[in-house]
């Protein structure tokens, strides 16, 4: 099969958000030709492009606009939301994409991001596999009950916008594919989903494994982009209502916010036994020294590959139950993970694996089983290959009642 495949962002680094399309382009490249269009940001380098060059049978690039201003990041922002027509980056790739699908050559195409929302119509009749990946909406809604007036006043127009997008993403896919059961409930909203499949991300088994046998010390680690505000209001959550619980049974209990682009309220929230790294090369050896993974999400959406990686390291997790949701089974089942909510419940949770990390525990092997079990990039490129079928039939069908 030949597919176009069109992505909001460039799927390398791999801490990049977009990690998700680098190992399904990686799991199709051995039995399929892909043409990769995307969206690039200030931070592309060349050699990101080196990565995906074994995976693709072209690339095409386009991108970053001029400035970087936070001023200019919103305009960006809001008018890649917005139902006029796109421009810029967003508008040279729907002139490619519309070329590249005139030539006649494609059978399918993969299509990823809400920006890009505008180069759905150069598609044209090309059978389209649409990821919505995970509930935008579900997030922007559930961050309305936090931040500033300002913040939540922008998050209720992101919320209109996102909402109408995701609907007209739903009209057009011919197959609808999403990162978890909860988000196609959650976008379905009771509509048949006879035309959806459930791809979640996987874990790369052979990296995140532990080399140590034992827990570490007295550390707790969050992990993931900082700010993300779903990621940023759990670290805060953690340092201002969870940790100071911890420490009245663990006094030595340090905590370790791992991960890239820290607000300055993080940084400023930062105090005795809190570490907040910014980014980092590797996230590994912080899970390694880790006796806890700690999710306190309060809102978001999607799956939660910070979680999964952490399990796959046999780090025991305490969560929220939107973060553990956020990791159930394709199947269904739950995984492996002490859920808690409110400040007092979930420091006793953390406090009880401090306490049996101190006296010998072992790492948690069930985390891993889960992991590799439901969790895997063969398994779910399978089910995106599977979706490109059902999207080439469901458009065939459509051509002979039309």
């Amino acid at each position: 099969m030949e597919i176009l495949y069109i992505t909001n962002g460039f799927p390398f680094p791999l801490t990049s958000g977009y990690l998700r399309h680098y190992h399904l382009l990686r799991g199709l490249a051995p039995r399929h030709k892909v043409t990769l269009l995307s969206v690039v940001g200030s931070g592309f380098d060349p050699d990101h492009r080196a990565a995906l060059d074994p995976y693709a049978n072209a690339i095409h690039t386009f991108g970053p606009a001029a400035g970087d201003s936070t001023l200019v990041k919103l305009a960006r922002r809001a008018e890649g939301l917005a139902h006029t027509a796109a421009s810029g980056p967003v508008d040279a790739l729907r002139s490619t994409a519309a070329t590249l699908v005139a030539s006649g050559r494609f059978d399918a195409a993969v299509f990823s991001g809400k920006r890009t929302f505008p180069v759905l119509d150069a598609l044209g009749a090309l059978p389209v596999v649409v990821d919505l990946c995970d509930a935008t909406s579900s997030r922007v809604r559930g961050g309305l009950r936090f931040g500033t007036l300002t913040q939540r006043a922008g998050r209720l127009f992101e919320l209109v916008e996102v909402r109408r997008i995701e609907r007209s993403l739903i009209r057009r896919g011919d197959h609808l594919v999403f990162a978890s059961g909860r988000d196609r409930d959650l976008l379905m909203m009771g509509a048949d989903q006879s035309r959806t499949t459930v791809v979640s991300n996987g874990v790369d088994l052979e990296i995140w494994t532990r080399n140590s046998m034992v827990l570490g010390g007295s550390a707790v680690v969050f992990s993931g982009k900082m700010d993300y505000p779903p990621n940023e209001h759990a670290a805060l959550h953690l340092i201002e209502a969870v940790m100071p619980i911890v420490r009245r049974s663990v006094p030595d209990a340090e905590l370790f916010i791992v991960g890239r682009d820290p607000t300055p309220r993080l940084m400023a929230a930062a105090r005795s036994g809190t570490t907040v790294t910014g980014y980092v090369d590797d996230v590994r050896p912080y899970l390694e020294r880790a006796s806890v993974f700690a999710a306190p999400l309060h809102f978001g959406a999607g799956i939660q590959n910070k979680v999964l990686e952490a399990m796959a390291m046999a780090v025991p997790v305490v969560a929220s139950s939107l973060a553990a949701e956020g990791v159930r089974a394709g199947d269904g089942s739950e995984a492996p993970v002490a859920v808690a909510e409110e400040p007092a419940a979930f420091a006793a949770e953390v406090v009880a694996r401090l306490v049996a990390a101190g006296e010998g525990a072992a790492p948690d092997r069930a985390g891993r089983v889960f992991v590799e079990r439901n969790f895997t990039w063969a398994e779910n490129t399978q089910r995106l290959e599977g979706a490109l079928e059902a999207a080439q039939s469901a458009w065939a069908a459509r051509r002979r009642v039309g």
